[in-house]
C-alpha cells in the first residue's frame, strides 16, 4: 500500500533524526566506536521512505506496521504504530514475521 504523507510518517520520520543525532558511537552497546560508526553507516544506507507494509504476528495475526529499512533478504525494520516502538522482523515466504525484537531502530537494526 502506497501512502506518501501521514502523521505517522511525520512521526517516524522525527524519531528516525532524533535517535540518529544522539547516537554515540563510543558509548553505543559494546562502545567500540569503529563497529558502531560502520553499524550507523549502514543503518543510514537501509533506511527507506516508511511503506505501510502487512506485517505477520504471533499466534497467526497479521496487522500493518512501517517498514523503514529495505530489505536485506533476510531482515528488516518496522516501526509498530500501536506500540510506537522498532521492531525487527524476519522474511518469510508469507511476508515479513515480527519476531519481538522491539526498541530503537538502530539497535534492532544491529541485533543481528
Amino acid at each position: 500500500m502506497l501512502v506518501t504523507n501521514t502523521p505517522e510518517i511525520g512521526h517516524i520520520k522525527a524519531r528516525l533524526a532524533a535517535e540518529i543525532s544522539r547516537f554515540d558511537p563510543e558509548t553505543h552497546a559494546h562502545g567500540i566506536g569503529a563497529w558502531n560508526r560502520a553499524v550507523l553507516a549502514d543503518f543510514e544506507a537501509a533506511l527507506i521512505e516508511p511503506q505501510l507494509i502487512e506485517v505477520n504476528l504471533a499466534g497467526g495475526l497479521t496487522d500493518w506496521a512501517w517498514a523503514v529499512t529495505r530489505t536485506n533478504g533476510c531482515y528488516r525494520v518496522l516501526w509498530l504504530p500501536w506500540l510506537d516502538a522498532f521492531s525487527l522482523a524476519v522474511e518469510s515466504k508469507f511476508g515479513p514475521v515480527d519476531i519481538n525484537v522491539h526498541g530503537d531502530a538502530i539497535g534492532c537494526f544491529s541485533s543481528v
